[in-house]
């Protein structure tokens, strides 16, 4: 390669990288939605929590049974929150991003932890377990909101909320099981665990494609990949964190727990892991597929003359 032809590439780099649009941030409306919508969830399902299972005299056998059923949902909640405080804290308060980031993260989870804590404070152990749940819960979220694409985090942070609505859904769904659609059990849970995971993946992935094309975001292949998986993953890392909580809540609170609850347990957080990876698999790959099929196409540079 000539001199000539060596001082064209270089230009034509320069040219490619000037004009790249820069990496876009998450809109200000997009923030306030996932802080309010953050600050409901929480706030909502710690109460119903409390009104389903709380026990002005302490939680009996059955109530700490039917507490460790019902903790996956503040617990995926706060992880929810907890990334949506990592993701804003940066912009409110000027320091290093990633220090700051888990300093909200982790505020976040003290505030959950510590409402769980007051509203089940009746019993100590149990309070203090479902505290310290929460406040893990509330960092662990806040490690996805580190990633260097902020409007790919936004994106699929808000994607997250199509998941959560299909959870709060599905709980009302189930609450009213008089209503089925399916003759047989084995049917309902195949569709329930399989067919709709893979439903709201699909809808998850379309939804942060959505966002990053409205914010002309510059995020490549990989962005569409992490956005249209943190669903998925927010519903992952909270099945592995709710196992933990369960067995702590019923170590402290239970003292036996029967083989048909322990089979109901172990059979529900199964059927998490697989709706997780579904949703997970799912949401990734309709963003990558979208980003391949819908995005135009930037025109390649001219490849240099030879002198």
């Amino acid at each position: 390669m000539t001199e000539t032809q060596e001082a064209q590439a270089q230009e034509q780099e320069t040219e490619q990288h000037a004009e790249a649009p820069p990496a876009a941030r998450p809109g200000r409306v997009a923030l306030w939605v996932l802080g309010a919508a953050a600050l409901l969830s929480v706030g909502g399902v710690l109460f119903s929590l409390y009104r389903v299972t709380g026990m002005a005299d302490g939680l009996d056998q059955t109530g700490v049974i039917l507490l460790a059923l019902s903790l996956f949902s503040p617990i995926i909640v706060t992880v929810f929150a907890g990334a949506v405080a990592a993701l804003v804290a940066p912009r409110l308060v000027k320091g290093h991003q990633k220090i700051t980031a888990i300093v909200g993260a982790l505020l976040a989870g003290l505030v959950a932890g510590a409402a769980g804590y007051a509203l089940f404070s009746v019993d100590a152990s149990i309070a203090l377990a479902i505290g310290l749940t929460l406040v893990g819960s509330g960092l662990v979220g806040g490690l996805i909101a580190l990633s260097k694409h902020a409007a790919a985090t936004a994106a699929g942070l808000i994607a997250t909320l199509v998941l959560l609505v299909f959870m709060y859904a599905r709980g009302i769904y189930e609450a009213a099981s008089s209503l089925s659609l399916f003759s047989d059990p084995l049917d309902e849970y195949n569709a329930l665990g399989t067919a709709a995971p893979f439903l709201v993946g699909l809808a998850c992935g379309i939804c942060a494609f959505l966002y990053l094309r409205a914010r002309k975001a510059n995020v490549k292949l990989i962005g569409h990949l992490f956005a249209g998986a943190i669903p998925g993953a927010i519903w992952m890392l909270s099945t592995i964190i709710a196992q933990f909580g369960v067995e702590s809540v019923l170590a402290v609170g239970a003292d036996e727990v029967s083989p048909l609850d322990s089979a109901y347990l172990t059979l529900s957080f199964q059927s998490q892991y697989n709706g997780s990876m579904t949703a997970m698999f799912a949401g990734a790959f309709c963003a990558v597929l979208a980003f391949g099929l819908l995005l135009p196409k930037r025109p390649k540079a001219k490849a240099a003359s030879n002198s």
